[in-house]
């Protein structure tokens, strides 16, 4: 698989069958000069603005919200039920991380995870090939709660994600949060902080 990030918690997977998967599209005002993608598959993690503008996406996708297992376009998807706060979803409501599999490997994309998933779903996860992470704080995790997920879930790699940039509309936590809490406390895990092509 391939993965390349568009902007903030949106990233384009592309399988060696050719089969396309979006997550998370932002919205124009958020990032107002996203690359235009055709895709088969769009995952969101919840309906928040900044991370479910579909109309943005070319093609007809099928819209994957549910943490259901389902083949899509050459993808096995499955979502796990978190919470956009650390208070169950009381301020910002629920998400879903998805786990992406295909060609061999999972890619695991946390949308706006704001909490330290339960067990089950750190053992569901753990070992993924990429992790895909908020580490902007403010509205997620910030980057020393997010290096301690990254821990828990010992990825190959990890891609911080939903952190402050120029092209951004709103303000987060910059992704230097993060890498300071892995520099301080180092494991054997793959860093690598995405730039838009």
């Amino acid at each position: 698989m391939n993965c390349e990030w568009l902007g903030h918690s949106t990233f384009l997977i592309t399988n060696e069958a050719g089969g396309r998967l979006v997550t998370d599209p932002v919205d124009e005002k958020s990032i107002p000069n996203l690359k235009h993608v055709i895709a088969d598959v769009i995952t969101v993690s919840h309906r928040h603005f900044d991370h479910c503008a579909a109309e943005r996406i070319g093609g007809e996708p099928a819209i994957k919200e549910t943490v259901e297992p389902e083949t899509l376009a050459g993808f096995s998807i499955r979502g796990f039920r978190t919470f956009h706060d650390e208070v169950k979803g009381a301020k910002r409501g629920p998400n879903v991380i998805f786990s992406i599999e295909a060609d061999g490997q999972k890619i695991v994309h946390c949308g706006d995870l704001g909490h330290m998933p339960d067990d089950e779903t750190l053992e569901a996860i753990k070992g993924c090939d990429i992790l895909l992470l908020p580490v902007g704080g403010i509205f997620t995790v910030d980057g020393k709660a997010a290096w301690e997920i990254t821990k828990r879930v010992a990825p190959k790699n990890v891609v911080p994600m939903h952190f402050f940039t120029s092209d951004l509309g709103f303000h987060l936590e910059p992704v230097d949060n993060f890498l300071a809490a892995a520099k301080a406390d180092p494991a054997p895990i793959v860093i690598n902080v995405p730039s838009r092509g």
